[in-house]
């Protein structure tokens, strides 16, 4: 319907020229005189202090190309929707920072611009906050969303989206207002905020409005031979022709829109040198497409890349081993160990090998002969014998023990993270009774280190003269002097343990948070202090967290923290006796991008782990699926695993299938230890991206015995011993601890 639109335009435009040139002309000049007009400025009032917003300038006459003027200078990115009545660009946090009042206008190319709008920054009441609950939709997706405000009081004014009253419904805790559907046609980072009768605001949350991922339909060519020439790359698929990016083994091609909105590139020739299988994405709106795989292969003949998967595991039933490779016809033949071997299903690029049940321990060798003899070069898997889960500690019924317990009598409330310390000991948030345990992995009495078993935010020495207590606690690190470190999710800030011989004071680390000077209030929330959820880098004081999940502690003494809400990777650093926090990867917006850090984007990411020389932190970026690492020395992000579609549960980095990673734990040899969300099982990655199942089988029940025969129940965090070759896992829902035997 679009290119019918466009075409009877011209050839109206066609016949105006032919007949009616009088008026052609006049139109022209018309077009070229108008300039833009400014209706409303979108928010008018925003909080002191928020991070980089969307506005949103309503009026008409906005031409193509035309920009907004932030107290006289263009803002970066402009973009124009809705035939010329909106027109849209970020405004960052510098430009915000504390209260004042800012000119806003636009600006068409030819120099015209329309008149003066104001933004009002103000300082935030103390009295009024928000917290969004639910932060994202995807652009242009014709729907009305409903997020949830969590709002300290209730009827205290209205709750403004892009500066405009919401249409709200109370539910409990809160009120759930609308987004329309015409606010998310376009990618942007809403602003919303509480406004009462007097024009005092509270905090400003955000509500992005992310990208639509791009999509590859299909690749010309889809294979290749080695070979040193370029070669012209054609890719279709459903993605925005002029804004969208062929990204080849993540170096960005330039790209033009052929024939039918066909994107165009070229491959260097240096890419296909040797036999490898390049990666292709696209990429629009700094998202990246899911990766189309075109392989480089030698010959005409039959050739293989990979194997998936690497490692069978003994007493598999049916086991089967992936042939990934090239030139595969119905006619090939496969031999394993150098005899025939059944083939179970093929096709181009992929043939499925029955391998036997009875198959002993240790290498075997795969090969594929086509008809006229010509056999490719043997691939070498494994077969290994089962790791053996138990039961560490923990009853499997949930509870709360203050005092120290045998490990049989041990009772947790949905453990959520483990890490074993320097002292020897495992440390466990023990999310739901808000406290971190301690395990003793030789004799496995259970103690509690801090925290009653109810909800708060004091300190130690708070004025209600109670003990620490925390609130839904999800990471923990030990350094190596003993100071425990701690992630809220309640909270939304890093809490610190200190130690002096026996005893012991709990302070905040960092993160953003008020004082609780009211006595119904402290008295109602077991609270003298509110954590703020916000994004900020800053002074460990003055910077802000939302729901930050794991935390480690670099060799260097960096601390690494997975900010899930805000999508990104901080980390917090000593300098000159000052603490700091900064982002290492993402900008707060969800969405999958690889690539140079600043730059990357995850989403949701939760578990980490740091390389044994602390070069690299791996991520569990949960909601993409996939594992991600980032280089902090060349600060680059890439894919280690994940992100495949179809059947291809263990197989490649790339093509294998992770179902809601999140938790992690790296050993020795550089292998990655995944705990899935989605399936319940453990994952096993290599150093090579090759990812196979450890334990575990679907099924939500606790069940000891072998990895193939075992069962978790959303098992979260990991922890390793890597001079023992134990792995613990934090058994979520089964409120136990689990113990896998590796080696």
């Amino acid at each position: 319907m679009r290119k019918v639109v466009i075409y009877s335009l011209v050839l109206v435009l066609a016949l105006s020229w032919v007949f009616l040139p009088g008026v052609s002309e006049h139109s022209a000049v018309h077009a070229q005189e108008a300039a833009p007009e400014l209706k409303r400025v979108r928010p008018g009032v925003i909080t002191a202090g928020t991070r980089t917003f969307t506005m949103r300038l309503d009026g008409r006459h906005f031409a193509s190309g035309a920009n907004l003027l932030f107290d006289g200078v263009a803002l970066p990115s402009p973009r124009i929707s809705t035939k010329g009545r909106v027109l849209l660009a970020e405004v960052t946090a510098s430009l915000i920072s504390s209260p004042g009042t800012h000119t806003v206008q636009a600006i068409n190319p030819d120099g015209m611009t329309s008149a003066v709008g104001t933004l009002t920054v103000k300082a935030q009441d103390p009295d009024l906050r928000i917290r969004l609950d639910g932060n994202s939709a995807q652009e242009d997706s014709g729907l009305i969303f409903l997020p949830t405000i969590v709002l300290d009081t209730l009827g205290k004014g209205d709750i403004l989206v892009w500066g405009k009253s919401a249409v709200t419904t109370e539910v409990p805790g809160g009120v759930q207002i609308e987004i329309p559907d015409g606010l998310v046609d376009d990618p942007a980072e809403i602003p919303i905020t509480l406004q009462d009768k007097s024009g005092n605001i509270s905090n400003t949350e955000l509500f992005f409005v992310v990208p639509k991922a791009p999509k590859i339909f299909d690749t010309d060519p889809f294979e290749l031979e080695v070979g040193t020439d370029d070669v012209p790359l054609f890719v279709t698929g459903d993605y925005k022709p002029g804004s969208t990016t062929i990204v080849v083994n993540n170096v960005r091609l330039a790209t033009t829109v052929g024939k039918n909105d066909r994107l165009e590139a070229t491959i260097p020739g240096s890419f296909r040198s040797q036999p490898t299988r390049l990666v292709v994405r696209l990429e629009q709106d700094g998202i990246q497409s899911r990766d189309a795989i075109i392989p480089v292969t030698p010959t005409t003949g039959p050739f293989i890349f990979t194997l998936a998967p690497f490692r069978l595991r003994v007493g598999e039933r049916k086991p089967s081993i992936d042939v990934i490779g090239a030139n595969f016809d119905k006619k090939v033949t496969a031999k394993v160990d150098g005899q025939d071997a059944n083939i179970r299903s093929l096709v181009r690029t992929r043939i499925t090998v029955a391998i036997d049940p009875n198959a002993a321990v240790g290498p075997h060798t795969v090969q594929i002969i086509d008809k006229d003899g010509n056999a490719t070069a043997t691939a070498v898997f494994e077969v290994v014998p089962d790791v053996t889960v138990s039961t560490f500690v923990g009853t499997g019924k949930a509870g709360f023990n203050l005092a120290c317990v045998s490990g049989d009598e041990a009772t947790f409330r949905r453990p959520r993270r483990i890490t074993l310390a320097p002292d020897g000991l495992l440390y466990i948030t023990d999310q739901q009774n808000h406290a971190i345990r301690t395990v003793n992995v030789t004799t496995r009495q259970t103690c509690t280190l801090v925290g009653t078993g109810e909800e708060g935010y004091n300190d130690s020495g708070n004025a209600l003269g109670k003990p620490p207590t925390l609130s839904f606690p999800n990471g923990v690190a030990v350094a190596s002097d003993g100071t425990v470190y701690i992630t809220e999710n309640g909270n939304s800030v890093v809490r610190r343990v200190l130690r002096s011989g026996s005893s012991i004071t709990v302070d905040t680390f960092a993160g953003l948070f008020k004082e609780v000077t009211d006595k119904d209030k402290q008295t109602i929330f077991n609270s003298t202090r509110q954590g703020v959820a916000s994004y900020r880098d800053a002074g460990r004081f003055d910077s802000a967290f939302r729901l930050p999940d794991d935390i480690v502690i670099a060799p260097n003494g960096a601390i690494y923290v997975a900010d899930a809400g805000n999508h990104s990777v901080r980390r917090i650093t000593q300098t000159g006796g000052q603490f700091a926090v900064d982002t290492v990867a993402g900008n707060g917006v969800p969405g999958f991008a690889d690539g140079a850090a600043e730059n990357a984007r995850f989403n949701t990411p939760t578990g980490l782990a740091l390389s044994l020389d602390g070069n690299f932190l791996f991520v569990a970026d949960t909601n993409n699926g996939r594992v991600r690492q980032i280089d902090l020395v060349n600060k680059q992000v890439s894919t280690v695993a994940g992100g495949g579609e179809g059947d291809v549960v263990d197989g490649p980095g790339g093509e294998a299938i992770l179902f809601q990673p999140i938790g992690l734990a790296s050993d020795l040899d550089g292998v990655l230890y995944v705990s899935e969300f989605g399936t319940s099982d453990i994952r096993r990655i290599d150093s090579q991206g090759n990812t196979t199942t450890l334990a575990g089988g679907g099924g939500l029940k606790l069940r000891d015995g072998s990895g193939l025969d075992a069962r978790f129940n959303q098992p979260r965090g990991l922890a390793i011993d890597r001079q023992q070759g134990v792995l613990y896992v934090a058994d979520y829902e089964n409120f136990v601890i689990r113990k896998i035997v590796l080696r």
